[in-house]
């Protein structure tokens, strides 16, 4: 009798443990920095559409390649199904990154991440790295490396 009533103890603890990962699990992971202006930006307010959410740095040879194309994507689909959010992570660099921003004529908000590390779409260890989030904000995809809009296409069009 002792050895049912621990098993059922431990299945009891395991139930309880899962069901509450999996409510924490479907709770979709939400990104709040500022913006080069000061104001505030939520991710999940572009729920609804498709969400290109891009890491990246002043100093990135490959980030500089690609912002061509995520200004093209950006341009592209911005009104209708999907947009590009840029996130620096240089830390006391905003007038620069501005200066930067404007020079490169970045369309799409940048915005300020103090600890790119504490991603909630996953780690940064390398730049540039791109996280894709579906239109109802789930993560899809995570790309390391410069991207290209013919790629971001594909990946959006195929989902």
């Amino acid at each position: 009798m002792y050895f049912l009533k621990k098993t059922f103890s431990s299945f009891f603890i395991i139930l309880v443990i899962s069901l509450y990962a999996q409510v924490a699990h479907s709770e979709q992971a939400d990104l709040v920095l500022l913006d080069l202006k000061g104001k505030q930006v939520k991710v999940s307010d572009y729920k609804g559409k498709w969400v290109i959410v891009n890491y990246w740095a002043t100093w990135c040879p490959p980030c500089a390649v690609e912002i061509p194309e995520l200004n093209a994507f950006h341009n592209k689909h911005k009104n209708k199904d999907a947009v590009v959010v840029g996130v620096n992570i240089e830390k006391g660099e905003l007038e620069y990154v501005k200066e930067f921003s404007a020079d490169f004529k970045i369309s799409y908000p940048i915005l300020q991440a103090l600890d790119p590390a504490n991603s909630p779409y996953g780690q940064v260890r390398a730049l540039p790295t791109t996280f894709i989030l579906n239109r109802k904000g789930e993560l899809v995809k995570k790309i390391v490396g410069a991207v290209t809009m013919e790629r971001l296409e594909n990946i959006i069009n195929a989902k």
